[in-house]
């Protein structure tokens, strides 16, 4: 054996090892998956709209199922079909969701159990591979995101109406090119969504099992749900979404509580600790805590309070009013109705304050995490406890209102609407908007974080 194949052996024994693994996926586990699939997809009748679910992040998922919910509502039925190793989840979230759709996924004991032994290998060597081969035989297949976080979906900016004739040296639509062009979301289907969320209705849920979860956590009143996204992200770019001092929180507990609301932590492990105290429920860390109980929990809530994260979906599956504070990331944003913000202050590299005048014009409105669109440093800074309450008195206002009243906007909210274009993408399609504590802040003067 020569040195240069056992240099290679060295630099790839880990490979080496797993070759006999790779090999059964390619030469055994993935015809087998293939054959299933095919067969169960020519069973379904052409009036049936596919939609293929490649990605497993939870949001994603979310996303795609409201989406279908959506869909089922306004058009024909729809088969789900599936191509990620939690296939399990995505079925048992589709029951509730969307109980309507036919969901086409492994069933047998055989994958379930290879997907428990060898679920991170499963999506890369069977489930990629088969999503592609699949979306060739079956263009027409709606799908939201493309399989892997950061696969960019196909742009033209010479081709977007929205960005013919704009100046083209200027930096915001410099940035908002390239934006566009790292998208993983199909952006087409994604407006369609927010055209369909206007007139759906939210989900339905057994109300014996919403029962049975709020004798099991003690809720006998009116509650708010609330998330706070504390997470670390592997992409130190993301941390923007990132809530640094989620002690500021503890006044919208307390403020809340003293109204006559029970609150209830809503998440995982990346939600952070509260001192405990009466009325207050930490569900997050609790035992109760699974995707079922999530929707169940959401569905008799009175509103829902959230950072920017994937759980803002459930205020559209469950037809919630949702406030959003230290949101980010606004040219992405989900089309509640009921639905006010209050986003992190943005300060420039010579620490000032850009008014929410400037953001809109300014190539930072599209920092989308993992996507710096531009050059110049941006510092987040989080709300204020003082801020906090001053949202949450104005949220609370407007709980009574209906649908349609939710709609009738302040004068600074009507100012701040009439600046948006297609440009900021979906800022410019939600109904939405800011909350008028933050849009009086034209000139703030806070200190800086400690």
């Amino acid at each position: 054996m020569t040195v240069g194949m056992l240099n290679f052996i060295r630099r790839n024994r880990f490979k080496v090892f797993l070759a006999p693994l790779f090999l059964f996926f390619y030469v055994f586990y993935f015809p087998y998956i293939y054959f299933f699939y095919c067969k169960r997809l020519k069973q379904t009748s052409c009036e049936q709209q596919l939609f293929f679910l490649c990605r497993d992040e939870y949001g994603a998922i979310l996303h795609l199922l409201y989406y279908i919910h959506c869909w089922t509502q306004a058009h024909n039925v729809a088969v789900l079909v599936v191509f990620t190793p939690v296939f399990p989840l995505v079925k048992r979230l589709a029951k509730h969701i969307c109980p309507a759709v036919q969901v086409i996924s492994p069933s047998d004991y055989f994958s379930q159990f290879m997907q428990k032994t060898f679920s991170c290998f499963m999506g890369r060597l069977v489930f990629k591979q088969l999503y592609y081969v699949l979306l060739r035989r079956y263009p027409d297949a709606q799908y939201i995101y493309e399989i892997n976080e950061g696969n960019k979906c196909s742009y033209v900016k010479y081709l977007d109406n929205v960005y013919e004739n704009r100046p083209h040296d200027n930096l915001f639509w410099d940035a908002y090119a390239h934006t566009r062009s790292v998208f993983d979301c199909r952006f087409d289907v994604h407006l369609h969504l927010m055209q369909l969320a206007r007139v759906c209705s939210g989900i339905s849920v057994d109300k014996e099992s919403v029962s049975h979860l709020l004798n099991d956590l003690k809720i006998t009143g009116r509650y708010v749900v609330f998330n706070i996204n504390a997470k670390d992200y592997y992409n130190e770019n993301r941390n923007t979404r990132q809530i640094k001092h989620h002690e500021r929180y503890n006044v919208l507990i307390d403020y809340l509580i003293n109204k006559g609301y029970c609150v209830v932590l809503q998440g995982k492990d990346e939600q952070p600790y509260f001192q405990p105290r009466e009325g207050f429920i930490d569900y997050a860390h609790g035992v109760f805590q699974s995707p079922e109980n999530d929707l169940f929990l959401f569905c008799a809530c009175d509103f829902f309070v959230a950072s920017k994260t994937g759980a803002e979906m459930y205020g559209l599956l469950c037809d919630k009013p949702v406030l959003g504070l230290n949101y980010t990331e606004l040219c992405s944003m989900q089309p509640n109705v009921r639905f006010r913000f209050f986003p992190k202050h943005l300060k420039d590299e010579n620490g000032n304050y850009l008014s929410w005048g400037k953001i809109l014009t300014h190539p930072a409105y599209f920092q989308l995490g993992r996507v710096l669109s531009t050059q110049e440093k941006i510092e987040f800074e989080e709300m204020e406890e003082s801020e906090i309450v001053a949202a949450l008195e104005e949220f609370l206002q407007l709980l009574p209102r209906s649908r349609e009243k939710w709609l009738d906007y302040s004068p600074l909210q009507q100012e701040f609407k009439q600046m948006l274009h297609p440009g900021h993408l979906d800022l410019y399609y939600i109904s939405g908007v800011p909350c008028e504590a933050y849009l009086k802040e034209e000139v703030i003067a806070i200190p800086a974080e400690t």
